[in-house]
This record gives structure tokens, C-alpha cells and sequence, in this order.
């Protein structure tokens, strides 16, 4: 069984169409657990009357967190199933997205061991309002393709994650799109609610890459969305637009925001941390702390810890902005 968690908030315009895309999933062993946010549109009526047609298959909670990160914390807090796939409300996904990421997971439970905490996540496709897409793919904004160069290939179209490879990337660059997310059991039974952290996608990334293994799927199975209420979106950094438009002061509290995860990450898996003897596990502690132990250093000291600790972005230019920012 698989159990989708639907985070909603004023979604009212683009939901259906998400659910439509659902229920039309050529994979059908799930079941649909959704929370909103508190919206002052019909999100919530919505849900209701897909609950009142489809039973068992969808159940609708109501949740007060004022934030998507806050609110798919409280569906993780809630989840039980052998296999927890994320969703967002104003996506589609292609009829074989579930079918595809669950037997993506199953391949590396496989080779590396049921027991073993597994998340894995798809490229997408981006689309417009109307759900047009111009061939441009998620992937091209990430640098996940620099990544895949030190990675495992285990099937057509899917990769393992190298942790000693990318695992300091990561901490400076999230290029994991929550929308796409699947993990298991064996990763959900660790998961700890965090009181600091940047998203949750990230926060889902760091405790895989730290205890188990990361899949990425080079496939574009749902078709992401953009409008003019994405909490995020699929904005790449070296736009011209964005590059004028940058915000020093925001990007120097989101590199705050980066420590504080780190920190808040080594406080409540520190005795998992210190009683693992797997080589990976413990690589990954020793890039969590020298990350977490930059903060209190001068800029000198800093740029000479992303050059010994690989702390790179996706690209020259943003790993040189890094430096004079962290």
C-alpha cells in the first residue's frame, strides 16, 4: 500500500484537476491522506466531496500550520503505509507516476536491503497554468545532472545518489523536488519532526542521504505547475531577472536557515550518529558538523571549508556567491 499525502491551502482553482490526475493512476493499491491549511476558498469543501465519493481511498483532516512545510510535517506525523509518496496540490501526474516511483523503490530495497531508508525522487516537467509545457525540465535548474556523472546506475533510468560524492552539495543546495518524492517504511521509522528546518523535501534528503540511500528517477513524471501562488517554483538563479532582483539580505537568511537544519539535524539524531559504524554514515557526520561549525567562522575560514568540504552549488558563478554570502 501506498499513501499520498496532500498538503492544500486555498487550492481550489488547480486541485481537482491533481486529484483527477490521481485517481486515473494506472498504479491503484493507495489511498489519499489529506490535510488544509485553515483555506478561506473551497479547498476544503472540495475535499469533502471527493471523501464522500471515493470512501476508504481518501481521507480529509484539517490542519492550522500557516505553511506547506508545517503541514506535510503533520501528514508525516500521521502516515503508515509501507510506502509514503508526497503531493502537492496544483500539479498533474502522468498515469504512471506511482506505478514507475514504487517500482523504483522496490529496485533499491532490493539491492541494498528492505531495512534500508530509501527516498526516492523523479525529474518533472514544467508547465504553464494551463498545464503547456515547453520541453524545459527540472533537472535543467538543479544541476542534478553534474550529480548523476558520480552516480549508480541500477535500472534504465534509475540512479543512486553517490553519498560521498554529492552529500556536500546537498547541504548548500536542495535538488530534491518534493513533489516527486517516495519513500519507505525504513526511512518514515526515522523520521523525526524537526522545530528548525528550510523545507521538508530537504530536511527528507538530509536523514536518506545520512542513514540510506537517495534514487533519482530521470524520468519527468508529473508536470510542475507554475503560477502566480507557488510557495517556491521552478526559478533558476542565473536568470538575468533573478540575478538583478536578488535579495542580499534574504539570501544570507537563507544560508542562515542552512545552519540552523544542519544543527537542528545533529541535535535530534545524535545518538544514531554516534552509535553508527556504517562508512557513510559516518562521512555524513563529519560533513554535517564541519557544515554546522562554519557558522561561527570568519569569511577567510569559510571559503577554505567549502574548498576542503566540497560545499559547491551547481555552478562556478553561485559557489563564488556562496563564499561572499555564507
Amino acid at each position: 500500500m501506498t499513501e499520498i499525502l496532500l498538503a492544500t491551502f486555498n487550492g481550489e482553482r488547480f486541485l481537482p484537476e491533481q486529484i483527477e490526475s490521481i485517481i486515473n493512476q494506472s498504479y491503484t493499491d493507495y489511498k489519499i491522506l489529506a490535510s488544509d491549511d485553515n483555506s478561506s476558498d473551497c479547498t476544503f469543501e472540495i475535499l469533502r466531496s471527493y471523501e464522500s465519493v471515493l470512501k476508504e481511498k481518501i481521507k480529509v483532516i484539517q490542519s492550522d500550520t500557516h505553511s506547506a512545510k508545517e503541514n506535510f510535517y503533520n501528514l508525516l506525523d500521521r502516515a503508515d503505509a509501507e510506502y509514503i509518496a508526497l503531493c502537492d496540490q496544483d500539479d498533474f501526474w502522468e498515469t504512471d507516476k506511482l506505478k514507475k516511483s514504487v517500482k523504483a523503490i522496490k529496485i533499491l530495497e532490493k539491492n541494498y536491503g528492505k531495512d534500508t531508508p530509501i527516498l526516492v525522487h523523479s525529474d518533472l516537467q514544467i508547465a504553464d497554468e494551463n498545464l503547456n509545457t515547453g520541453g524545459r525540465r527540472m533537472s535543467d535548474i538543479t544541476g542534478i545532472r553534474r550529480i548523476l556523472k558520480h552516480a549508480v546506475k541500477e535500472s534504465e533510468n534509475l540512479y543512486t545518489i553517490n553519498t560521498k560524492q554529492s552529500f556536500s552539495r546537498y547541504l548548500v543546495e536542495n535538488n530534491i523536488t518534493g513533489n516527486t518524492v517516495i519513500i519507505n517504511k525504513a526511512l518514515l521509522n526515522i523520521y523525526k519532526r524537526p522545530k528548525v528546518s528550510f523545507m521538508h523535501d530537504w530536511w527528507l534528503g538530509i536523514l536518506a542521504f545520512t542513514f540510506g540511500k537517495v534514487g533519482f528517477l530521470d524520468e519527468c513524471l508529473i508536470k510542475y505547475r507554475q503560477h502566480e501562488n507557488n510557495e517556491l517554483g521552478a526559478k533558476n538563479p542565473l536568470e538575468p531577472g533573478n540575478i538583478k532582483n536578488r535579495n542580499k539580505e534574504k539570501i544570507r537568511e537563507n544560508y542562515d536557515y542552512m545552519f540552523s537544519q544542519v544543527e537542528e539535524f545533529l541535535r535530534l539524531y545524535k545518538n544514531e550518529l554516534g552509535n553508527s559504524k556504517l562508512s557513510d554514515t559516518i562521512f555524513a557526520y563529519t560533513t554535517l558538523k564541519a557544515f554546522a561549525d562554519m557558522k561561527s567562522k570568519n569569511r577567510i575560514s569559510k571559503i577554505r571549508d567549502i574548498l576542503k568540504y566540497s560545499f559547491f552549488k551547481s555552478s562556478k558563478i553561485l559557489t563564488i556567491g556562496e563564499m561572499l554570502n555564507i
